[in-house]
């Protein structure tokens, strides 16, 4: 039985109740005889409801119960009605095996890692009922011949073995789940019914971050507290405990909706140094020597892409290491919409890169892969990097021009920092040798800073929400 069904069906005996109470005060009034007609209907639907579920029963006593009251109803004045639909509606949460619904609203492979635990510990478990819905992600942006839009909507799930409905096949109107999750906060990214407004309309929505908070600079308020999923979320999740103040002193309603379980985003990237991954076709070429791993934002007037040449060629006179090259991946479709004119630059520095042997570009959805099979990350600011620490490998941010301001969520001592190409090849040149100066500072940061990073976000978010539903049921 659905967790919904079952809160109507106690509904319905708070409501017999009251009217009885009504009924045997004033029996012979206007109101008791019309409640008397009702009632009835109602025990009938309580009685249909429960047969058409008989499998999740776990006893016959809720059916026995139905009956009682149903020939006790025909009898206004009887003494143990009262004490017997109250004793229904106690026993039904006791008596009845119930399932919470649960849709997964998932969209780009890269962000499948903000839900994926939650919705495996949800599949495993048998008091939840999970689906996934695959939704698209466009880009739009006026031009001087026009609007442009570019649609990106890509199968990753089936060779997950995960099953999925379509976004044009799955209505909330009609599956009315009991939870519904997502991990993409930008409205301007989505289709309106998939707006947190309009999910809020229908369901409890859950939040899940696929962003994990580092430092605070100008954007990070509105990014941490001020988009509309924050006033519309049921329970937005938090990665650690300064996250979590932040989030309470800047959201307007002052954090009534956190939910404090750490990213479920991060238990794979924890689960890799025990389960390990296999190696991405085409990638054999990364298994001897120092791997670094850089990943690049999309934007070429600042990032570190004008930088590309330069690092490629320091890694055709260096053979014996090797990079995995991974692309923000909004960069191809960014780049053509935004700034056509850099677009040639941009896939020259891919075609380069192809043409190297120890040179391999990431088109693997997940992370994972470039994560396990890297030594050392040089990175622009980017969610991936904080990301990074749960490996305990040396890092490199290539800091963007913008200040950061006060705040730290992650102790930013655990890498190192530049801003020019020498800074970036004095970084592989000295890693390349087998330098680390911030290895003890790894550590003590991550145990510190991220102590809910322990491969059971996930967990912990399905049991929260699991006690919080009981809690609003009260059952």
């Amino acid at each position: 039985m659905r967790y919904s069904i079952l809160v109507s069906l106690r509904e319905m005996c708070q409501t017999l109740l009251e009217a009885a109470q009504y009924i045997s005060a004033q029996p012979e009034s206007e109101l008791g005889k019309e409640l008397l007609e009702t009632g009835k209907l109602m025990i009938s639907q309580i009685e249909d409801t429960l047969r058409g579920c008989e499998n999740d029963c776990r006893s016959s006593l809720p059916l026995e119960l139905t009956g009682t009251i149903k020939q006790e109803w025909a009898e206004p004045g009887n003494s143990s009605l009262e004490k017997h639909i109250q004793a229904l509606g106690e026993c039904l949460p006791k008596e009845i095996n119930y399932q919470v619904r649960a849709v997964f609203f998932a969209e780009l492979g890269e962000k499948w890692d903000s839900m994926e635990s939650v919705y495996t510990y949800m599949k495993n478990d048998p008091r939840f009922d999970p689906v996934v819905v695959l939704t698209p992600v466009f880009r739009e942006v006026n031009t001087p011949s026009g609007p442009k839009r570019e649609t990106i909507y890509k199968d990753y799930l089936t060779p997950l073995g995960i099953p999925f409905f379509h976004y044009n096949q799955y209505s909330l109107e009609k599956d009315k789940p009991d939870l519904a999750f997502i991990s993409q906060p930008y409205e301007s990214c989505t289709l309106p019914q998939f707006w947190p407004q309009t999910i809020a309309q229908h369901t409890r929505l859950v939040y899940l971050p696929y962003w994990l908070p580092e430092r605070e600079w100008n954007t990070t308020r509105k990014t941490l507290c001020e988009l509309p999923v924050y006033q519309y979320a049921w329970k937005s999740v938090c990665s650690s405990e300064k996250h979590y103040r932040y989030y309470c002193k800047h959201t307007s309603h002052k954090g009534t909706n956190a939910l404090l379980t750490g990213l479920p985003k991060l238990d794979g990237l924890v689960a890799l140094g025990e389960q390990g991954i296999e190696l991405p076709k085409d990638w054999e070429g990364l298994q001897n020597g120092m791997v670094f791993l850089w990943n690049s934002w999309y934007d070429l007037a600042i990032s570190s892409l004008r930088y590309g040449k330069g690092i490629l060629e320091w890694f055709q006179e260096n053979p014996g290491c090797a990079l995995i090259w991974r692309p923000h991946p909004m960069t191809d479709t960014v780049t053509k919409l935004y700034r056509p004119q850099s677009y040639s630059v941009y896939r020259n520095l891919l075609k380069k890169a192809e043409e190297m042997p120890n040179v391999v570009i990431d088109k693997e959805a997940s992370c994972k892969a470039a994560f396990y099979f890297s030594n050392a990350m040089i990175s622009d600011f980017s969610s991936l990097l904080s990301q990074y620490l749960l490996m305990d490998k040396p890092a490199l941010l290539i800091k963007p021009e913008a200040n950061f301001m006060e705040t730290e969520f992650i102790e930013s001592k655990w890498l190192e920092e530049g801003k020019t190409l020498e800074n970036i090849l004095s970084f592989l040149e000295r890693t390349a040798r087998g330098e680390d100066p911030y290895r003890a500072s790894r550590k003590k940061i991550r145990q510190r800073d991220l102590p809910l990073a322990d491969g059971k976000s996930g967990q912990r978010v399905a049991e929260e929400l699991w006690q919080e539903l009981r809690k609003e049921a009260n059952f």
